[in-house]
C-alpha cells in the first residue's frame, strides 16, 4: 500500500521554500544600504576634512591681498624708473598685483562655495564685517 504524505507536511515544505526566498531580497537589500552608507559616510568625512585643511592656507590668502596692495606702488616705481627693476619690465608688477589679489579672492570664494552643509568655517571669528 502506498503511503502519501499527509497534507500538512506538503504544505510546510512549500512555505519553507517560499520564506527562504523572501529572506534574500532583503538581506541583498540590507548589505546595499550598508555599502551606501559606508560610502556616504567616507565622502562626507573627506569632503569635510578637505574643506578644513584648505581653510587652514585662508591666513595665506590674507597675505596675498596684503602683497596685492604693496606690489600697487612697487609697480609705479618700476614704471616710472625702469633700471630700478632690476631687468623686470614695469607690467610685470602691476600682473602680479592683480594675480594676487585675484588668487586671494577666488581662493576665499571657492573655500565658501565647498563649506559642508551645517559646518562653520573655523576662522570665522577672525573676519570683521557680516559674518562676525
Amino acid at each position: 500500500m502506498p503511503t502519501k504524505p499527509p497534507a500538512a507536511e506538503i504544505e510546510s515544505k512549500v512555505t519553507e521554500r517560499r520564506s527562504t526566498r523572501r529572506v534574500f531580497p532583503a538581506v541583498a537589500r540590507l548589505l546595499f544600504l550598508i555599502v551606501r552608507g559606508l560610502t556616504k559616510a567616507t565622502l562626507s568625512t573627506a569632503w569635510c576634512l578637505a574643506f578644513y585643511i584648505l581653510s587652514m592656507f585662508r591666513p595665506f590668502t590674507g597675505m596675498a591681498m596684503l602683497a596685492a596692495i604693496v606690489m600697487v606702488p612697487l609697480s609705479i616705481a618700476a614704471f616710472v624708473k625702469p633700471e630700478a627693476a632690476n631687468g623686470m619690465p614695469f607690467w610685470a608688477f602691476i600682473l602680479m598685483t592683480f594675480g594676487f589679489a585675484g588668487f586671494s579672492i577666488g581662493y576665499t570664494n571657492f573655500l565658501d562655495w565647498i563649506t559642508p552643509p551645517g559646518l562653520e568655517d573655523t576662522s570665522a571669528r577672525y573676519r570683521r564685517g557680516e559674518h562676525a
